[in-house]
């Protein structure tokens, strides 16, 4: 018994357009898997084939990624293609509030955040603060700068809440994942800059993540040394300042 989903996927990776044609005309069903491949794959022919054929260019790729789109950053052709035919920068997540601007900010190009804002995305969806708190790459700190930039009235109110907290369905859900500031998903992830930007823009370095973790503690977990470094003196710091205004203290109250 023929299998029309396999052949079809077949005829995309081997961009045969003629066989795509064919096994659609014969019934084969046009899946997410199908579509996302083509567009991993840049197969411009397959995506507009599918388009002509009503697929919906917003479709869920799984309960994490909100579309196919997330797969273009890398080709600004390809992305603004997607975009005039309908890519939508801020459809969220099954699960939370993450959008194809938010996989931007997270790991696309930093030309790819800027015709995603250009073409409609917005900067107060997404969470946009948090994924670029996460991101690894060179240029981390310049995209983080750039996300608080954009973020209407950002503030320390702003840095110190937990990913999904706006959200009780959705942060009721995820907590058990671990949920984190901004400054706990840098210090996780190493960029001492970014921390050091965060903590100076108000973010507070003992805020709790729900299992009771500080962003030192995620730094630590993580082996990131010199993360680990400046919030212990940040931390020392503070120890030292109390006690220095403890007798002076104490002295008024007599």
């Amino acid at each position: 018994m023929r299998n029309l989903t396999k052949e079809l996927r077949i005829a995309i990776d081997g961009d045969d357009i003629d066989s795509i044609k064919r096994l659609l005309d014969e019934g084969a069903p046009m899946i997410t898997e199908h579509f996302a491949l083509a567009t991993r794959m840049r197969r411009h022919d397959v995506l507009r084939l599918f388009l002509d054929r009503g697929w919906d260019i917003n479709a869920d790729v799984d309960s994490l990624i909100p579309s196919a789109v997330v797969y273009t950053f890398n080709d600004t052709t390809l992305l603004e293609w997607s975009l005039k035919h309908g890519a939508d920068s801020n459809k969220c997540s099954r699960i939370r509030d993450c959008t194809p601007l938010s996989y931007a900010v997270l790991e696309g190009p930093f030309e790819a955040i800027e015709i995603l804002l250009r073409s409609g995305g917005s900067a107060t969806q997404g969470q946009l603060l948090h994924y670029a708190a996460m991101r690894k790459s060179m240029d981390c700190l310049r995209v983080l700068e750039f996300i608080y930039s954009q973020i209407p009235g950002a503030d320390a109110s702003s840095i110190n809440k937990l990913l999904d907290e706006d959200s009780p369905t959705d942060f009721a859900m995820n907590y058990r994942a671990g949920l984190g500031t901004p400054l706990h998903y840098a210090a996780l992830a190493g960029s001492l800059d970014s921390v050091k930007f965060l903590v100076e823009k108000g973010g507070d370095p003992w805020l709790l993540d729900p299992y009771r973790r500080t962003a030192l503690s995620w730094a630590v977990y993580n082996k990131q040394k010199e993360v680990v470094q400046f919030l212990e003196s940040l931390r020392d710091s503070t120890l030292s300042n109390t006690q220095k205004q403890e007798p002076h203290s104490i002295g008024i109250v007599v």
